[in-house]
This record gives C-alpha cells, sequence and structure tokens, in this order.
C-alpha cells in the first residue's frame, strides 16, 4: 500500500512538472505571436497541440520547433538560459557547446540553440529511462536477494518443518559455501546500485536490468564461495581468523582430547548451528563447528560480495607456484 501512494505521488509530480512545462511554452507561443503577428497562423497549431494532453516527447518536439521562430532578442536569450543547463551533458558535449559561448552569428545560433536543445532532451529522456531501468534492477536484485536469503537458510527451515538434514557433511559444507557466496554477490549488487549507474552509460544499465545479468553476477558469487571454501579447506589459507578442519586422526585425537566427554555430549545435543552432524567431531569437520562454520560463511560471503578478492588470492597463488 505504501509503495502505490509512493507510486502515485511521483506520478502526480511528474504530470505537475509536464503541465508546468507546456504552459510555459504556450506562453513562449503567445509572446512570438504578439511580437511577429505573421507568425499567428504558423504558431496556431503549437498552441492547439498545447492546450491537449501531451507526453513529454511531444513538449519536446514543440520546443524544439519553436527555435525556428525565434526573433533575435528570444535567440540569444534562449542560448544563454540553456546553455546555463550544458552540465546536464557529457564533458565533450559541454565543452563544445562552452567554446561557442561567444558566437554573435544568427545563423549560427540558430542551428547552435537546435542542436543543444535537442541534446538537452537527449539527456533528460536518458536519464528517465535509466532511472526507470535502475528501478526495475532494484526491484529485481531484492528479488534475487530474498531468494538467495531462503536457499542459505533452506537446511534449517526443512530440519525444522519437515525434519530433513544432510546426512553428508561435505555436501552440507559445499551448500553452505554456495548460498553464502551468493548472498554476498547479492548484497553487493545491492550495495553498489547507485554507483554502478552513475558510471554507466544509457546501454549499460539496460544491459544491467536484466534478470540474466543479476542472476549471472550471482552464479559468480556461488563460484567464489565455493572456491573460498576449497582454499581453506586445503589449508592454502589459513591462521587465527580462518576456520580449521580436522585432516589427520592425529589433529581428531587432539580435539577431542581437549573436550570432557560431557561437553562432547553437550555439543552433540545441541544442535546449535543447523545440523545435527555438525556437532560431531570426525576427519574432514570443522574442529569448531559453531565458530568454524561461522567463519567460513563469513569468508563467503566475503568473497561473493568482493569481485576482487579470489582473483587476486588465485594470482598471488599463481605466482607463488611459479616461483617455486
Amino acid at each position: 500500500m505504501t509503495g502505490l501512494t509512493t507510486l502515485t505521488g511521483l506520478m502526480k509530480r511528474e504530470q505537475y512538472m509536464l503541465n508546468q512545462f507546456c504552459h510555459t511554452l504556450q506562453a513562449k507561443v503567445s509572446r512570438l505571436a504578439s511580437n511577429d503577428p505573421s507568425l499567428e497562423d504558423t504558431l496556431a497549431p503549437f498552441e492547439q497541440l498545447l492546450k491537449g494532453e501531451l507526453s513529454w516527447s511531444d513538449a519536446n518536439r514543440i520546443e524544439l520547433a519553436l527555435v525556428d521562430y525565434y526573433d533575435d532578442i528570444t535567440l540569444v536569450t534562449e542560448w544563454k538560459r540553456q546553455l546555463a543547463d550544458v552540465n546536464r551533458l557529457s564533458d565533450h558535449l559541454k565543452s563544445f557547446y562552452l567554446a561557442q559561448e561567444s558566437e554573435t552569428s544568427t545563423q549560427v545560433l540558430r542551428a547552435l540553440l537546435s542542436r543543444l536543445v535537442a541534446d538537452l532532451h537527449w539527456a533528460k529522456e536518458s536519464k528517465r529511462v535509466i532511472r526507470y531501468n535502475e528501478g526495475q534492477m532494484r526491484r529485481k536484485i531484492v528479488a534475487v536477494f530474498l531468494c538467495s536469503f531462503v536457499l542459505f537458510f533452506s537446511p534449517t527451515i526443512l530440519r525444522m518443518l519437515f525434519g530433513i538434514e544432510f546426512e553428508n557433511l561435505r555436501l552440507y559444507y559445499i551448500f553452505t559455501a554456495a548460498t553464502s557466496g551468493i548472498v554476498g554477490a547479492c548484497f553487493s549488487q545491492l550495495t553498489s546500485i547507485q554507483a554502478r549507474v552513475q558510471a554507466a552509460n544509457l546501454d549499460q544499465v539496460r544491459a544491467m536490468s536484466q534478470l540474466g545479468y543479476i542472476l549471472a553476477r550471482a552464479m559468480v558469487g556461488a563460484g567464489a564461495g565455493l572456491i573460498m571454501f576449497y582454499l581453506v579447506q586445503s589449508g592454502l589459507l589459513s591462521g587465527a581468523f580462518f576456520p580449521e578442519f580436522i585432516h589427520t586422526v592425529a589433529d581428531l585425537d587432539q580435539f577431542q582430547s581437549e573436550l570432557a566427554p560431557a561437553a562432547t555430549q553437550a555439543v552433540a545435543n545441541a544442535n546449535g548451528v543447523t545440523q545435527q552432524i555438525e556437532s560431531s567431531l570426525a576427519i574432514g569437520t570443522l574442529a569448531r563447528p559453531a565458530q568454524g562454520l561461522s567463519l567460513l560463511i563469513v569468508w563467503c560471503l566475503l568473497a561473493g560480495f568482493s569481485e576482487k578478492m579470489i582473483p587476486g588470492i588465485l594470482n598471488n597463488k599463481a605466482k607463488e607456484a611459479t616461483k617455486s
């Protein structure tokens, strides 16, 4: 209901701005006709059109057509006024028009003004289309983000509702790493929409708003999460902030000896993470299930969030392997 109210408010505001623009054009047509009575018949169709329902495209076409009927004073005035909006244009067009600021020839000014008005209309329409595609992209990313959350918590949901849980611990770790990467990638897209749209042109924004593009980025996140999991499990990435896996029988004995029997039983009965199988210590499992799984999730989230993290790690490892 709130979203519908907001949309209605935006539409009313857009219509109000269009009406004000049409009123300005009507006043301009009336002034031109009063300054030169011979133009009354020529400008009559424009005045009639402005009394009806127009779109922004129609109003822009009328404004562009009126340039040919400006007298010298109106021409110079409109040229200077339109030149004040040159910041809407790209840098190379802005530089071009500013370089013509001192032009005095009426014919040249009329041609320049026609081109400037057309370029400003294109810039405004492009921004309007970009805003529309940005809204579409935002809604799609939010939908994919919510789906990724459901997918990430699906083991817990399935266990709570239906008593179904992973029996293969390695498969569960792989699933968690991949879904964590997807969540990170979707979060990255959601937080960088504004910056990416500002740095892109119209065609690029249209491409980025496609569902296939968004899903492709999510799949890249899944791949990054899986690669991070294998890097951590293999021991290529290790340290106090990385999860620790049980690789040998000696490691298993060490971790079992660190836990008293009562504490081991409490861990098995708590099932505090998501799956009962996580709470058992065995070769190939996380040494400290709750903390280890949380660290694994965090690193896979970061791998999915950052597009440069995994490529950077792989490049460094490749260089180390080449040197060795």
